[in-house]
């Protein structure tokens, strides 16, 4: 397992949950998700408790899912309350039902020791609520990669003289080095300000400010639980902040070498162009695009290689190598190690 369990994951955006079951594997677990008839989420192991048939594949009676294999049924808890074939249920006949908490467009789900969740709530998204005047965009993708190199990635902004070049401000050369880098025992985080310069192309596009003029940027990136990775980024002008940009990921194991990315963009600011949220979806999602293939292909090299080999780290890495870290040792915690 190249995973923690004890962590909330993002199992869904609340529109993709509705009266029709959602099937999805999580943590290599096959979940279903539903609404129930008082707008809660409903999330249950999909696999019937009598033969290994998938829940999703069934139909609803009210509430109850009704399986389509021999009709048992099972209520929102997972109690089987209906064997077709028989007066009673057998005793103790159940399915895993998962603590699920929905907030902003997240519907998140808990998939570690049963009763725990209470004593760890999911982590705070103040940009995704109504909270600070904050509006979002977002989209949701599957990327053939583990999730923590997808973290790794997001903790070190370095590639992106490479790969995105066309997102970096013109006259910068080079990202100042990581000098601020706060590490706790379950998060990183690091910050860096940017030399004033004038507006890349896309800067000028969503904030409608002279792209002549040079501006000053801070970019920060946290690796705040194995289930959520949040990068800022912000232009900056003689009395303040003029435009904010949150990005945040929903990083999700499906397995250990798939992810399901759940990514939203929020922005605020006093230079928000009219049409910013259709722009920076379009950016960001050319971004993802690029990202996704990248991570793909390391995945795809990690798989090939014959024996593990070891790869070098750089200064740029401090961040991404503490957050493996971090991740290793829940593993090893969760295991009694």
């Amino acid at each position: 397992m190249s995973y923690p369990r004890e962590c909330w994951y993002v199992a869904a955006t609340v529109d993709e949950v509705g009266d029709s079951f959602l099937a999805r594997r999580i943590l290599g677990t096959p979940v279903v998700l539903y609404r129930l008839a008082d707008g809660s989420v409903a999330a249950l192991e999909d696999r019937c408790a009598h033969r290994p048939y998938p829940l999703s594949a069934g139909s609803r009676d009210g509430d109850r899912i009704v399986c389509g294999y021999h009709g048992c049924t099972y209520d929102p808890d997972g109690t089987c309350v209906l064997v077709p074939s028989q007066d009673k249920p057998p005793l103790g006949a159940r399915v895993r039902a998962f603590p699920v908490h929905v907030s902003g467009p997240f519907v998140w789900v808990w998939m570690g020791t049963p009763g725990s969740a209470r004593l760890r709530p999911p982590a705070a998204t103040p940009e995704l609520t109504s909270e600070g005047n904050w509006s979002s965009t977002g989209e949701r993708r599957n990327v053939a990669a583990g999730f923590l190199l997808l973290h790794e990635h997001y903790l070190d902004l370095t590639n992106v003289f490479e790969m995105h070049a066309e997102m970096v401000p013109p006259g910068i050369e080079a990202l100042p080095p990581l000098e601020e880098v706060e590490i706790s025992e379950v998060s990183v985080s690091y910050a860096r300000e940017l030399p004033k310069a004038p507006l890349a192309p896309w800067e000028s596009a969503v904030s409608g400010l002279d792209s002549a003029e040079a501006f000053s940027r801070r970019e920060t990136g946290t690796f705040v639980t194995p289930g959520l990775h949040r990068q800022t980024y912000t232009i900056g002008g003689a009395e303040g902040p003029l435009l904010e940009l949150a990005r945040l990921h929903g990083f999700t194991p499906e397995t250990e070498r798939t992810t399901h990315v759940f990514l939203q963009l929020a922005w605020r600011g006093t230079a928000v162009a009219a049409d910013a949220g259709p722009r920076l979806a379009e950016v960001f999602h050319g971004m993802a695009d690029r990202d996704s293939a990248v991570l793909e292909t390391v995945q795809r090299c990690l798989d090939e290689d014959e024996s593990p080999r070891r790869y070098v780290n750089v200064k740029a890495d401090r961040a991404a190598v503490r957050a493996r870290r971090i991740v290793q040792s829940m593993i090893e915690e969760e295991r009694g190690l």
